[in-house]
């Protein structure tokens, strides 16, 4: 009699995914977050030395979503136009990220208060989010990630890029 070795144990299949499924998985967990406009996790605190900023009410891990940078998405020369009105009154602060994505050139522009949380994390060269790009409905959106583990009750902070001596002149804060 031939007996085959599944006739005594079952067969185990492996649990495990692919890179490419967890990476998939990411993205729709990520463009469901997005669409939802999740903001968890977070609060405004207000800081003496900065205004105000944002902190963690609960732990994120490496490569979480934290936030994402919402505002205005437009062109090169609605930012520039949009620039030169907010110079006019010292009152408006200016909160305009450039980028490029598939080889255009973006700006959103999150200026108006709208009660998203994104436009509130503070500047730190050594910060402990970074920025990237995701398409959602074939429209590239900015979000913040955690470039490391983060603790509930640490403020969270990105470096801004902006190294021009027009930048630092005006705003000494980049250089830190």
């Amino acid at each position: 009699m031939n007996h085959r070795v599944t006739d005594y144990f079952p067969v185990r299949r492996s649990v495990r995914k692919t890179k490419s499924t967890v990476m998939e998985e990411r993205q729709r967990t990520l463009e469901r977050l997005l669409r939802c406009d999740v903001e968890e996790g977070l609060e405004v605190r207000y800081f003496a030395d900065k205004g105000r900023g944002v902190v963690t009410s609960r732990p994120f891990t490496k490569g979480d979503f934290v936030v994402e940078y919402s505002g205005d998405l437009i062109d090169l020369n609605e930012a520039r136009r949009r620039e030169l009105k907010y110079a006019q009154d010292m009152n408006t602060g200016c909160y305009m990220y450039y980028f490029r994505h598939n080889n255009q050139q973006y700006c959103v522009d999150a200026t108006a208060e709208t009660g998203k949380l994104g436009r509130l994390v503070n500047h730190s060269r050594t910060g402990n989010l970074i920025t990237r790009t995701v398409s959602v409905d074939n429209k590239p959106r900015l979000v913040l990630i955690a470039k490391d583990d983060i603790k509930a009750g640490d403020e969270v902070t990105y470096d801004y890029g902006d190294r021009s001596k027009e930048s630092l002149k005006y705003h000494p804060w980049l250089a830190y």
